[in-house]
């Protein structure tokens, strides 16, 4: 004796009954009217996969154009190194003059970015606060603290430029000084360390937005491919209410009839 046959899922009937009538009916006479449905859902679904695909593109170019700059920057390396190794001695007076003054820009630099995040927080919060109270006596004390804030970026950035310019002073030689190839070398080296330095935090930090913006994006992927699923299981139902005439879709119908 033969087991009985397990019973089929209605759900899963109707969907398949669905996502046939979307390449069997569009187009024929008594269309149902939840196809309409169905197409707006797919061109969602269509226009976010594509947003996603621009953003891990984006992406990928980030890296491979920072990549190509840390090449650029490794050719580049070469030569002025051969130059400063030839003028060491030169090289070597120069640098004493300049280690400490270059300690304290690297040091001003990361204050600098410390408080320009810092000012971004309080920004937004000062935003938020404007909306959320008519305190003036608040407002006025948060408005204070921001005014604050932003002076002491600007004092950094005034100081950064000074220091700035004080290394630049000490590594531009004078006319005629021995070794003035290797001292300029020297200081397209250190400049170059800045460069990296500055592009790699701009590179993290463009990465991880992007990361970000991603993982968002894929969750409206997944929101879009979910309403698309329901809008073929309601085109599904409606077909199988209708019982609408085509030789594919028929079989279905007593399928779902006992099903039910």
């Amino acid at each position: 004796m033969n087991p009985p046959m397990a019973k089929e899922s209605y759900n899963d009937l109707i969907f398949q009954l669905g996502d046939l009538a979307r390449d069997r009916l569009p187009g024929k006479p008594g269309c149902p009217r939840s196809m309409d449905r169905v197409f707006k859902a797919e061109e969602a679904v269509v226009a976010s996969r594509d947003q996603l695909a621009a953003m891990e593109q984006e992406m990928n170019d980030e890296d491979a154009a920072f990549q190509d700059f840390l090449a650029h920057q490794e050719e580049e390396r070469g030569g002025h190194q051969a130059i400063v190794t030839k003028w060491k001695k030169a090289v070597d007076s120069v640098e004493g003059k300049v280690r400490g003054l270059r300690k304290t820009l690297t040091n001003k630099r990361a204050d600098y970015r410390y408080a320009q995040f810092g000012l971004k927080q309080m920004e937004q919060k000062m935003e938020d606060l404007e909306l959320i109270t008519q305190d003036a006596g608040r407002l006025d004390l948060a408005r204070q603290n921001l005014k604050k804030n932003r002076i002491t970026q600007m004092r950094l950035a005034r100081e950064i430029e000074d220091l700035e310019h004080q290394v630049a002073t000490a590594l531009t030689p004078f006319p005629g000084q021995p070794g003035a190839a290797g001292i300029l070398a020297h200081k397209r080296l250190l400049e170059m360390e800045d460069e990296q330095e500055a592009r790699k935090l701009a590179h993290d930090e463009r990465m991880a937005e992007l990361d970000q913006s991603i993982g968002t994006q894929e969750e409206a992927v997944k929101a879009s491919e979910d309403y698309l699923d329901q809008a073929l299981f309601l085109l599904g139902e409606e077909v199988y209410s209708l019982r609408v005439a085509d030789a594919q879709l028929a079989p279905f119908y007593p399928r779902l009839d006992r099903a039910q």
